[in-house]
């Protein structure tokens, strides 16, 4: 009777715990905005300007990719360790500092260069490896749910930017607008971070979210207590079979969405479509990503994430047939809404590492997960590469879509916990 009127007055308060997801969304709108969801509406102006054919400014973004990859395990580390607030308002002051200096280049090797040296540290400190390991120790009910809501802010700010963008670009130029981002995040969006993040909740506050009400494969004790159980170490994550069947699902799908949304721009071009047109396709498939992150959270939070995972493969490769053979601007939306719900995969990545690691553990598994970004950074590059070489982007899409087939498969190998297992703790049991 106790623990009934204890979870039901946590039922009626307001939870702190979706204030911390608030905070994260607008520090990934912030990070990823103009960094990568809005990336290629600026290469036609860079191209032009700078004087470098598309395929080579594509590279920057793969170099950010490879050195971001990199640096996540120890950011990973970080996580689990040091205060979320001090992670995310230093990586939130150095993206505002990396707008400005984009917004000041001459030269293709100079964006290349603050790509690869600027960007990736502080892109890792304040988007989703300190995100999503903050939000794991405020939740194991709901997980999915709140940290679909978390990955808001990588569609949020694709869905929202690249219209407004294509409409200011004619007349405002690309530097004002770098100029403008850095000031939006260095005044409005760090202060209001840094204010509201607190690590974890206190011992009595969110009983309800920190339970597991038995129903769910996610629905299990999560490893929440300030020591609850022996350390994860780097040696113990890599040896789980789980983790290396999801390094293997979600990289064709990275692949695929991130081939796809850096060469939307050109390729609307290539479609005779004008910068404005090329910006509502962004938009369309940054705001299927936005209703993918949540749908997956609920669905996760119901079913696992074995099937959700494949069916978000067969949809992106009918997303690629779409948009290697449609012609037109409502048949390339639909392609582009189709891959968009791609976006919501690392929802799913997301909740899968939390529920086989545990939140002690989140920030490394996840961490070492995203080590292996590179393996997708050159997608980008080679799709426009092959549309430079053929004269078209079938080839490419075509080859993305036959590897995303294969990890649809590879996800029905998970093993998931159910919510009536017998193990102690996600973080010390073995699949």
């Amino acid at each position: 009777m106790e623990m009934t009127q204890i979870a039901g007055s946590a039922r009626r308060g307001w939870y702190h715990g979706w204030n911390i997801v608030a905070v994260c969304v607008l520090s990934q709108v912030a990070a990823n905005g103009l960094t990568y969801n809005a990336y290629s509406l600026f290469l036609r102006d860079w191209s032009k300007e700078l004087n470098s054919p598309v395929s080579r400014l594509q590279l920057p973004i793969a170099g950010m990719a490879l050195v971001a990859a990199l640096l996540s395990p120890m950011v990973g580390a970080l996580a689990d360790k040091y205060p979320a607030r001090r992670l995310l308002g230093w990586g939130l002051l150095g993206m505002a500092i990396f707008y400005v200096a984009i917004s000041s280049v001459t030269a293709t090797w100079q964006i290349a260069a603050l790509y690869a040296i600027l960007a990736p540290l502080a892109l890792c400190l304040s988007t989703a490896v300190t995100a999503n390991a903050l939000i794991s120790r405020w939740f194991v009910r709901r997980l999915g749910l709140a940290l679909g809501l978390s990955a808001f802010g990588i569609g949020m700010g694709g869905m929202v930017l690249p219209p407004v963008i294509g409409a200011l670009l004619p007349t405002v130029g690309w530097r004002m607008i770098w100029r403008g981002g850095a000031l939006v995040v260095a005044l409005l969006v760090l202060p209001l971070v840094v204010a509201v993040a607190r690590n974890r909740p206190t011992d009595s506050e969110g009983n309800y979210y920190l339970s597991s009400d038995g129903k769910g494969p996610n629905a299990q004790a999560h490893g929440h207590g300030r020591a609850a159980g022996s350390p994860v170490g780097w040696r113990e994550v890599a040896s789980r079979r789980n983790f290396w069947l999801l390094v293997a699902i979600y990289l064709p799908m990275m692949a695929l969405y991130g081939g796809v949304g850096q060469n939307l721009g050109p390729y609307a071009a290539s479609h005779s479509l004008s910068p404005q047109s090329a910006g509502a396709l962004l938009s369309v498939l940054s705001f299927s990503h936005v209703i993918s992150t949540l749908v997956l959270g609920l669905v996760s939070d119901r079913f696992g994430n074995r099937l959700p995972f494949a069916g978000l493969a067969l949809i992106m490769v009918i997303g690629a047939a779409t948009l290697a053979f449609g012609a037109g601007f409502p048949v390339l939306a639909v392609g582009s809404a189709l891959i968009g719900l791609g976006g919501g995969l690392f929802t799913l990545l997301a909740a899968a590492i939390a529920v086989e690691f545990g939140a002690a553990a989140f920030g490394r598994a996840f961490g070492l997960c995203m080590l292996f970004i590179p393996f997708t950074a050159l997608a980008p590059f080679a799709t426009a590469k092959t549309q430079e070489s053929t004269g078209s982007y079938a080839p490419a899409l075509l080859g993305l879509a036959a590897l995303v087939m294969i990890s649809g498969f590879l996800s029905l190998l998970l093993r998931e916990r159910r919510g009536d297992d017998k193990a102690a703790s996600p973080a010390l049991s073995r699949t």
